[in-house]
């Protein structure tokens, strides 16, 4: 077991999907307090997770905090956990969470030992319920085209939708990935005409902006600000729609605005949002993870840890998401 006294440092950046505003609490843009507490939680099993016997984990049993300051997204928050007792199979931590080295929350974390078997369910079965992460980025037709079906079947699921906006060029350019349109003139002709007809199917207008490719990077920023208010999946088909059938500039910052007006949202906050270094850093670490979990392309969707790629594999993914309860 790790040595009494001994502090274990764990960095997170939190997102917009762990703020309060995204469980409910409407306009309230900090870090929640779930939210942080999973992270010590976190920090803490990680502390004496490489000397656990094989087959064992430590459990969470009993959180006593006390919340100090807010705690913001997008910025590193480093959480500590100290072992200070270590009596047979019960554990105790003090924990403390900073961020930009102001003390954002402390206290106590009890864990206790237990072996991983307890945890398994007797009939094999997934726990159901987990959020379908999007992975999209506005460039793509795919991803608008894709977005109503995907909103569908989460809800068919009671799924929730994890918007994860990143750098589709980036993520190509690094990863050595696929160009269509640079592929052969029969083929760039066969996939135009493809896209047309899967419109005709998803009954959605789509037609090239005339200043194709337009950047969409102020977009995916803007989306994070439209999430963290509780609007992310209304702003962001707004965005699609506007680019993919509307032909609007969506690298106009003017134009994001009355988009975010559009759906509910504050207009001048969404466009100051846009310039904010934070959220850059956002999407970048979005494309980071992209690429660490096989993304190759979008739209991309992670069901149950699967990876569903392309706007024709939303129904396979529907039939997997209706087969959860016979996976072994």
């Amino acid at each position: 077991m790790s040595v009494t006294g001994y502090p274990h440092t764990c960095v997170f950046t939190p997102g917009p999907h762990q703020t309060a505003a995204a469980i409910g609490n409407t306009g309230v843009k900090v870090v929640s307090t779930p939210a942080l507490i999973a992270l010590l939680e976190e920090t803490s099993a990680d502390a004496v997770a490489k000397d656990l016997p094989s087959g064992w984990v430590s459990v969470g049993t009993h959180v006593d905090v006390h919340h100090h300051k807010p705690a913001w997204p997008y910025q590193e928050v480093r959480c500590t956990a100290t072992l200070i007792s270590a009596e047979e199979k019960r554990l105790q931590f003090f924990v403390q969470a900073h961020q930009a080295g102001a003390l954002i929350m402390s206290g106590k974390h009890e864990r206790a030992l237990a072996p991983l078997s307890r945890f398994e369910r007797a009939d094999g079965k997934l726990p159901e319920g987990a959020p379908l992460e999007f992975f999209f980025d506005f460039h793509s037709p795919w991803c608008y085209l894709a977005f109503p079906r995907l909103r569908e079947i989460a809800a068919a699921y009671g799924r929730m939708i994890v918007l994860r906006p990143f750098h589709l060029a980036n993520l190509i350019d690094r990863i050595g990935g696929r160009r269509p349109l640079d592929a052969s003139p029969a083929f760039v002709n066969w996939f135009k005409q493809d896209m047309q007809d899967w419109a005709r199917i998803r009954r959605l207008p789509l037609s090239y902006h005339p200043k194709f490719p337009l950047r969409p990077s102020r977009a995916l920023r803007a989306t994070l600000y439209a999430v963290e208010e509780g609007l992310g999946e209304a702003f962001a088909f707004k965005v699609m729609q506007a680019y993919w059938s509307q032909s609007l500039d969506i690298s106009d910052v003017a134009i994001l605005g009355d988009l975010a007006t559009s759906v509910g949202l504050d207009k001048n906050a969404c466009i100051s949002s846009i310039g904010d270094e934070a959220r850059k850093l956002a999407i970048v670490s979005n494309t980071d993870e992209a690429i660490a979990r096989g993304v190759f392309g979008a739209p991309a969707v992670f069901a149950d840890g699967k990876l569903f790629w392309g706007n024709d594999r939303l129904d396979m993914m529907d039939t997997w998401l209706a087969s959860a309860g016979e996976r072994c």
